[in-house]
């Protein structure tokens, strides 16, 4: 076996051994929380994380693989529970099971290449798509850089997040009881507050797709639209606006999903109001404007009605 060898990189040091093609990584140690694995050790390409190579490392926050990687190690980045951002080569991966096990926070997973298709990528939402998939959706098929963005790969990604939206909001929670968890993304849960966050959940991907409709067909779409005003305000479960009003406050984006999406309507629009103090003067002229434009007429012609 290959005698491990150190190398100082920015941050915390790497074991690495010799392999077939190159170089391996075999584990990170150190306190940084921005990491970048070298392109080259040696004179040789690094080519392949190993096993746990990244396993619980509690400070990184962004991790840089270079283009050269080829093959990623099963559970190479599993409880990283700081990971933000991690950026991967844009081409094919030999990649082990469960690497990303336990990111709970990651939010991004670009894909190096041009800066003009790191910016489409980027604007479209696609490294947020991409997280999603291995830590939500748990669909590592959807982990394929080569592929992300085509047709396939997004009808399958449109796919599971509809089979998600429709899972039952109690779904896990019994596991989670029986081991004896205290904790569901981050707040003290029972049988009342676990569907609360399970639909939140949901919502917050779904407004995420709707603000990014890159290769959305209508039909996703509208279920996804369906799915907000199933918990519009005014319902027993008003999640969705719970999650403007709580997360989103300032983000006329949000307004206009949840507008366009059919979830204002004329019975609950002096509430949604009231839930609005603290939304800025543009926000409140929408919202205004929106019942101006989709209520007003009716309105009127009630003004007209006999009381018999």
């Amino acid at each position: 076996m290959a005698e491990e060898r150190i190398i100082s990189i920015a941050g915390g040091t790497l074991a690495y051994i010799p392999c077939r093609e190159g170089i391996a990584i075999k584990r990170f140690r150190g306190i940084g929380s921005k990491v970048a694995v070298p392109e080259y050790i040696d004179e040789k390409p690094v080519t392949a994380i190993e096993k746990k190579a990244f396993l619980s490392c509690k400070t990184i926050r962004e991790l840089c693989l270079p283009d050269t990687i080829k093959e990623l190690g099963d559970w190479a980045f599993a409880h990283m529970e700081q990971l933000r951002i991690i950026t991967v080569p844009h081409h094919a991966l030999s990649r082990g099971k469960e690497l990303f096990l336990g990111c709970k926070r990651l939010k991004e997973i670009r894909l190096d290449g041009t800066a003009e298709g790191t910016a489409l990528y980027a604007s479209e939402g696609l490294g947020r798509m991409l997280a999603i998939a291995v830590t939500v959706l748990h669909d590592y098929v959807l982990f394929d850089p080569a592929e992300v963005g085509s047709d396939a790969w997004v009808r399958r990604w449109d796919e599971k997040l509809l089979a998600l939206v429709e899972l039952d909001d109690l779904d896990g929670f019994e596991e989670l009881w029986t081991c004896g968890e205290e904790d569901y993304e981050g707040k003290d849960y029972d049988i009342k507050s676990y569907p609360v966050e399970k639909r939140k959940m949901k919502l917050r991907i779904v407004y995420f797709r709707l603000l990014h409709p890159y290769k959305l067909s209508e039909q996703v779409s509208d279920t996804l639209k369906e799915y907000l005003r199933r918990h519009t305000k005014g319902t027993q479960t008003p999640e969705a606006w719970n999650i403007i009003i709580e997360e989103h406050g300032e983000e006329l984006n949000y307004y206009k999903i949840f507008a366009e999406s059919g979830c204002v309507t004329a019975d609950n629009f002096d509430s949604l109001l009231s839930d609005m103090e603290r939304a800025g003067a543009e926000i409140k002229a929408y919202m205004l404007r929106y019942k101006e434009e989709h209520f007003a007429a009716k309105d009127a012609f009630a003004a007209f009605e006999l009381d018999w």
